[in-house]
């Protein structure tokens, strides 16, 4: 994947409905070329944008009233046993079939340390919303700026 070469689509969850924490956690096979590529070179992007909502009136995607983030930071395999039990739960509540994947494959959890952030929701370029805006939950204060 190396998430900003646009080479692969990963499912990923930021934890259980109700308790997500912004950190995006996701459980990828060593038999793909992901983490090899994170093992040569950890910095990744994640992007999303509001146009699977159905919430974009029918403009393009790549219209600006369509909103576009852009996570970035480097991506780390989940080593601590409390994280690995929230990165778990995290991301099986909301992919009920990752759990009977093939054990054969080595799968593993990793999770973007976010070192950057990128949104556009509106004409006049990105909004400055730092880490730690993110993760206190005030990017509304940010985004009004």
């Amino acid at each position: 994947m190396h998430l900003c070469d646009c080479r692969n689509v990963a499912s990923f969850s930021d934890g259980p409905v109700g308790t997500s924490k912004g950190t995006p956690y996701f459980y990828l096979s060593k038999m793909d070329p992901t983490p090899n590529d994170i093992e040569s070179d950890p910095r990744c992007s994640l992007s999303l944008s509001e146009a699977p909502l159905g919430s974009c009136g029918g403009v393009d995607t790549e219209n600006p009233t369509c909103a576009r983030l852009t996570l970035s930071g480097k991506m780390q395999e989940v080593t601590d046993t409390q994280e690995l039990d929230f990165a778990s739960q995290a991301l099986f509540s909301k992919h009920p079939e990752m759990p009977d994947w093939p054990k054969g494959h080595k799968w593993v959890f990793y999770k973007l340390e976010i070192a950057d952030i990128f949104l556009i929701d509106y004409y006049g370029g990105a909004k400055p919303i730092t880490v730690d805006e993110y993760y206190r939950g005030s990017v509304k204060a940010a985004v009004a700026r």
